[in-house]
């Protein structure tokens, strides 16, 4: 046995290392494995190379690396060390497109060889919390190579409303890559039978997924189905993230080669990084990759739903009972200490729905249910703002900065994350409240005349 790796250092040593585009970096531990990631080398006439990960100078910033590591040591420490150490140029964000193989024996790489060998692209399906149930899924996801879920999540998986994509219910992973837009899914080390895992093990070539509370990107969900490598598509995202002062947070595992779907159903264009966009647009090795041509349409695209409403509140409403509780306690005490008037309490009532419908007609609207919890507790809001404005400013404030708190002190967001959630929350809360404040008067002049 020693005699043999001794063979395949020396060979790997005397190999055209610099010259290749796609690179398997085995984990020095799990070198017994170097057969497997030769084969998926050999699929991109890449090379394989035995490393500690100390070393990664000879990846040049164009190339696709998939990092084989064994499952102990791989966790979020190793992501953000390699992710450093992969910025040849400290722009923030890493140079090569990358993708990470947690494996705990032979069956983890080779499960992905196979998915590789078997993986024909085709199309993108989108699927958002609430909207399609669990037959509708496997219905929707059979011709498939795309799949974007968006939930609340954890590393055991994600709830998708009256269902949820878990390691005992995944569906028919195989031959499809998953963008899970949902927080913590991607921190694998902290479960075993995690649904990434279970995701790659049954067939998926590639599971994008974040390792800190949100999701994998705030670009539009169709920007995966671009056209690009899934690998440039996450280093992209984290770009993205770095310039509104988030960690780099998306994670591929699985191939960065592999082009998810065979149409283009979302523009993105790679331009050099010059000229006030590139002060705008994150820079990536010199470019600025822009949703659709450089101009203030792309900069709506690219930011608009970091200040959405609907997508904090629809956020809140849909973790667990969070929502009713919230609601309980604004309207415990409107009864008890404010104790509005009816026609007040109706003319705050008309102003939320109507800054709903607007709101929603812009945006999007959320399912009835959630709908209906949001203008009621928006109801609340406005009561409170009659009141006093600055009531109803800290009536929004407060439940995403109590749960934000709560996830930083807790370790399950950083801090950096946690400080860009109550920057949003106070600009889309001075938005709502403006809205609220207005329809307000209009109503209380019409239920007055």
């Amino acid at each position: 046995m020693k005699r043999a790796l001794t063979l395949l250092f020396l060979v790997l040593l005397s190999a055209p290392i610099v010259s290749a585009e796609y690179y398997v970096i085995l984990d020095e531990k799990v070198s017994g494995l170097y057969p497997y990631a030769r084969e998926i080398a050999e699929l991109h006439n890449g090379t394989v190379f035995i490393s500690n990960f100390s070393n990664l100078s000879f990846l040049d910033s164009q190339d696709y690396a998939l990092l084989v590591v064994s499952y102990p040591w791989f966790d979020e420490e190793f992501v953000y060390s390699i992710y450093a150490r992969l910025d040849f140029d400290r722009d923030g964000i890493y140079d090569p497109a990358v993708g990470f193989l947690p494996v705990r024996g032979s069956s983890d790489i080779t499960s992905l060889t196979y998915s590789l060998r078997e993986f024909r692209p085709a199309a993108a399906i989108f699927l958002k919390a609430g909207r399609v149930d669990y037959d509708e899924y496997l219905e929707l996801s059979e011709n498939a190579s795309l799949v974007w879920v968006e939930g609340h999540g954890s590393p055991l998986g994600v709830n998708v409303g009256s269902w949820g994509l878990y390691p005992s219910r995944p569906g028919n992973p195989s031959g499809k890559v998953f963008v899970l837009e949902s927080c913590e899914v991607g921190k694998v080390w902290e479960r075993e039978d995690s649904l990434v895992l279970t995701l790659l093990g049954k067939g998926s070539p590639a599971v994008v997924a974040s390792v800190d509370m949100g999701g994998v990107s705030y670009l539009p969900e169709e920007f995966w189905a671009s056209g690009y490598p899934v690998g440039r598509l996450v280093q992209i995202s984290n770009a993205y993230f770095k310039k509104v002062g988030i960690k780099p947070k998306a994670v591929l595992f699985g191939d960065p080669a592999l082009v998810p779907v065979n149409s283009t159903e979302f523009s993105i264009v790679e331009s050099p990084a010059t000229g006030i966009y590139s002060k705008i647009f994150p820079r990536i090795n010199g470019h600025i990759y822009t949703p659709g041509k450089p101009g203030l349409r792309a900069v709506f695209r690219a930011y608009g739903n970091l200040f959405s409403v609907i997508d904090l509140w629809r956020g809140i409403f849909t973790m667990g009972g969070i929502g009713f509780i919230i609601i309980l306690i604004a309207f415990a005490v409107i009864f008890v200490h404010i104790r509005p008037e009816k026609k007040s309490l109706l003319g705050a009532m008309l102003s939320a729905a109507v800054s709903f419908l607007l709101l929603g007609a812009v945006m999007y609207y959320p399912p009835l249910g959630v709908s209906l919890q949001m203008v009621l507790f928006w109801t609340a809001v406005a009561v409170f703002e009659k009141k006093k404005v600055f009531w109803g400013l800290l009536a929004l404030i407060l439940p995403p900065a109590v749960i934000t708190f709560i996830s930083v002190l807790l370790n399950r967001a950083t801090l950096s994350y946690g400080c860009f959630v109550m920057f949003v929350s106070f600009l889309t809360s001075l938005l709502l409240l403006v809205l609220l404040t207005v329809f307000g008067r209009v109503f209380q002049r019409v239920l007055d005349s």
